[in-house]
């Protein structure tokens, strides 16, 4: 019956989205099966994740809104990545009118930014920097380094500080060389952090790292003090991912690529590494590739990549308190 309901409801929306009542009635029935993690937000949790938007410049009125119901449906913190300054204005405009955002953009990347979002009610965030070392020609995007603390009502929080990455993307040697290069440069900064005593233990990395973690341009930061979430379910044919083979996905057809031009994970969630690290407040298995029609609504995965980007958002769940 849900599946009838849904097809019935998706046929008459151009991205793929029914109205705002009907597709929320859809997914609570719908979710609460396929998708555990796919609930609103809890007061124990938080919804943290990555979202590469292709080239948003907040002039298509119509994917401003779609991004928009993405983001308020699915998360309460997220790194965004090519945004632009118009677009990050726009988009807040458009998640304000149902719950309070806000958002810090980074200072690097012309019109195809870094951009934190956070929810008002639910998290305090500061900016602490941006790793201008990382911008090898200065014409890349520089990490964005935020500290956050989760707001709760009997004085407990979750405090951390989250870099949002976007790493050089292209194909062929000088962009492969870039990414490497990038990579060494964010373990030194990565490095730096952890061994500053007043640094917050809790460190998590999101972005575009246009790599898999196994790849060579992403060398610097595989035997770094930090887990990569997003190992978990990355495909290990790696072939077949980097010559588009195929896209992969998990034995019950959930997508094991971020980013359909190369089929790979390309979007990481990293964190430091338990006890004392970010690690220790992840909920085990709830880190995910959200998929256009299981999770987002959309009628088939072409609207999706045709509408919205070329990257899948991906999420990973937090505990705030023990």
């Amino acid at each position: 019956m849900v599946n009838v309901m849904q097809r019935s409801f998706l046929k008459n929306f151009q991205y793929g989205y029914t109205s705002w009542l009907g597709i929320c009635c859809i997914a609570a029935i719908a979710t609460a099966c396929s998708n555990p993690f796919a609930t609103a937000n809890s007061p124990d949790r938080i919804r943290l994740g990555t979202f590469n938007l292709e080239n948003f410049d907040g002039l298509n009125t119509e994917k401003v809104d779609a991004v928009s119901q993405i983001i308020e449906r699915n998360f309460d913190v997220i790194g965004l990545q090519e945004v632009s300054p118009i677009a990050a204005e726009k988009l807040k405009e458009k998640l304000n009118k149902s719950k309070p955002w806000e958002f810090i953009l980074g200072e690097t990347g012309n019109k195809q930014r870094i951009a934190l979002f956070y929810r008002k009610d639910l998290i305090s965030a500061q900016k602490v920097t941006e790793w201008r070392d990382v911008n090898i020609t200065g014409t890349l995007r520089s990490p964005l380094v935020t500290y956050l603390k989760t707001e709760q009502k009997d004085g407990k929080s979750f405090d951390f500080t989250l870099v949002v990455v976007h790493q050089k993307g292209g194909f062929g040697k000088d962009a492969d060389r870039l990414r490497q290069n990038q990579s060494d440069l964010l373990r030194k900064e990565v490095d730096n952090y952890q061994k500053n005593t007043q640094s917050d233990p809790d460190l998590v990395l999101v972005g575009d790292f246009n790599s898999p973690t196994w790849a060579e341009q992403n060398r610097g930061l595989r035997d770094a003090p930090l887990t990569f979430l997003t190992r978990t379910i990355e495909t290990d044919a790696k072939e077949n991912c980097l010559r588009k083979r195929g896209e992969p996905k998990t034995a019950d057809g959930r997508p094991r690529f971020s980013n359909r031009g190369t089929g790979c994970v390309i979007d990481h969630i990293a964190v430091s590494k338990a006890p004392k690290g970010a690690e220790a407040e992840y909920i085990s298995q709830s880190v995910q590739i959200l998929d256009p029609q299981k999770d987002l609504g959309f009628d088939s995965d072409r609207t999706y990549f045709s509408k919205i980007s070329d990257h899948l958002p991906v999420r990973a769940i937090f505990r705030t308190r023990e």
